[in-house]
């Protein structure tokens, strides 16, 4: 077994990510009495996928652009 040490980064990451999931629950619960839950649904669907095609072209990776690798998902 390999002991590992989390370093400082670590810690901060993992403070983010708590931060993010716990401040998610408490945002919708505001968010809720203003918007319909379609409109935060797609709101949030949105602003994952940006986020997840802005993490895709800052490592470098390649999009696929044929229909026949897309349409396997």
């Amino acid at each position: 077994m390999i002991n590992q040490r989390m370093d400082t980064k670590d810690w901060a990451l993992l403070l983010l990510l708590s931060f993010l999931w716990g401040g998610s629950f408490f945002l919708i619960d505001v968010i809720v009495l203003e918007l319909p839950p379609l409109t935060i649904v797609t709101l949030r669907v949105g602003i994952a996928a940006i986020v997840l095609w802005s993490v895709l072209l800052i490592k470098g990776y390649e999009v696929p652009k044929s229909f026949k690798l897309w349409r396997a998902f």
